[in-house]
């Protein structure tokens, strides 16, 4: 008989907050509305949209902070990878198509490469720099499962200081990789998961239980 996975409602919940907080972002700087709020930045409806538009990074270490949540204690396989390599390119040549069509970009071999490179740039581009991150969780949980609470609690210290503490320091550079910062956010995600904040080894922090 095959056990039924119990579903965490906080959890959904909270995909379903971020995945709004991230559509609001994308409709300000995408639609371009930012033109006209640089005009007039202390006008109220610009503050508005200042406002109702600027949960885009937070959206992205929402959803990292889900991912290694779930998979530090969940396997990767080259089944896995690929089904997410190909959900990528499922979406990049439908868009693609749809943009050729319409006319916003035209008809070339760049094009068509840049329609099915599922890596344009390793820098900033969430999808890209998340696929390649995806190629890190079973050394990151190899790892992460090899240390004690307190060697984790260190590791999520030193690895938080870095890029906060010193990166608030004024004569220190501090530069954002999303793929290191990914595994920063996941090695969080998964002190979590696995020992809480303030809580029991079968509660979270904020009082629900854990789903296996």
């Amino acid at each position: 008989m095959i056990e039924k996975r119990e579903r965490n409602s906080n959890i959904e919940l909270y995909r379903i907050i971020v995945m709004l907080l991230i559509v609001m972002h994308h409709y300000v700087v995408n639609s371009g509305l930012l033109d006209e709020m640089f005009k007039t930045p202390l006008a109220p409806e610009s503050v508005f949209l200042y406002l109702f538009g600027m949960w885009g990074k937070t959206g992205i270490n929402c959803f990292v902070l889900i991912t290694g949540y779930f998979m530090c204690k969940s396997s990767i396989s080259l089944r896995k990878f690929v089904k997410l390599l190909l959900q990528i390119e499922l979406y990049n040549i439908l868009f693609g198509c749809i943009f050729l069509y319409t006319g916003h970009i035209s008809l070339s071999v760049s094009s068509l490469i840049q329609i099915v490179n599922p890596i344009p740039s390793v820098n900033t581009g969430f999808t890209s720099c998340f696929l390649l991150f995806y190629l890190f969780i079973p050394f990151l949980n190899i790892l992460l499962n090899n240390l004690s609470k307190s060697q984790h609690l260190l590791l999520v210290i030193l690895c938080l200081g870095i890029y906060t503490i010193l990166g608030t320091v004024p004569w220190i550079s501090v530069t954002l990789n999303y793929i290191t910062w990914f595994c920063i956010l996941y090695v969080v995600a998964s002190y979590i998961r696995l020992y809480g904040i303030w809580r029991g080894e079968d509660k979270m922090f904020w009082g629900g239980r854990l789903s296996s």
